[in-house]
């Protein structure tokens, strides 16, 4: 059975989070994420609202996809494998996708908050689900860490809801509240998408990582100071999709 490789998509997804006012980004040479579910959402759905979603993965009862590095990969190709077409409808339209992700991810990158010193990830650093990350002003201590992507705040897109669990029935459309592990994200395609028979798709893609460490704030000289709003977090990738 052919598998879809979708996985870039969901990227586009991430390039998404949220706008960060006076934040910086800079290059991640590790950059992994988690993914438990998939679903297309037909052609009532809007970014708010996936409507008769077919779901071609899901690994809400499991412990995600495993973390697959995104910044290993060599542009173009298949970071990982996702999804099953043939649990799709032939014949619907489809319009919209809705992804279920882990906030936490595991990047190895540096940044710079806007104050002047660039912030490297540091060991024993880590962010949380309510609080960014402290890092260190020295290169040599850069190391893989937890970032976690968004955070805690209301207002943010209808197509981005936080989640307190990875099965959370309830999902807070626009906000991401203190606690909440996983999130959903929902985005319109570019051109409604319809299965055919004996006719499977295939993705072309471009995508890097020189921007996908975030930090932002007065982390101070020593890139020690963090908040819930201050701090080193999950950036997005670069990316770009076309469907073949």
């Amino acid at each position: 059975m052919k598998l879809f490789k979708i996985i870039f998509l969901i990227l586009l997804f991430i390039s998404s989070f949220l706008t960060i006012a006076n934040a910086g980004s800079g290059p991640a040479s590790i950059y992994k994420i988690q993914i438990f579910k998939i679903e297309f959402c037909d052609n009532t759905s809007t970014v708010s609202s996936c409507n008769g979603a077919d779901t071609v993965y899901d690994d809400t009862a499991g412990d995600g996809s495993g973390w697959i590095d995104i910044a290993s990969t060599t542009a173009g190709a298949a970071a990982a494998s996702l999804g099953n077409i043939s649990k799709l409808e032939f014949g619907k339209e489809y319009t919209h996708m809705q992804v279920t992700m882990s906030r936490e991810f595991k990047l190895s990158g540096s940044a710079s908050p806007g104050s002047g010193e660039t912030c490297y990830t540091k060991a024993g650093s880590d962010g949380t689900d309510s609080l960014s990350a402290t890092g260190s002003t020295s290169s040599g201590d850069q190391t893989e860490v937890t970032l976690y992507a968004a955070f805690v705040s209301t207002g943010l897109s209808d197509g981005f809801s936080g989640m307190s669990s990875v099965t959370d029935s309830t999902p807070q459309i626009n906000e991401v509240e203190a606690g909440d592990t996983h999130f959903q994200k929902r985005m319109a395609f570019d051109s409604s998408f319809v299965l055919k028979a004996g006719k499977i798709p295939t993705i072309k893609v471009a995508f890097g990582t020189d921007t996908a460490t975030g930090a932002t704030g007065n982390m101070g000289g020593d890139c020690g100071t963090r908040s819930a709003t201050v701090g080193m977090y999950a950036g997005p990738p670069d990316v770009s999709v076309s469907w073949q």
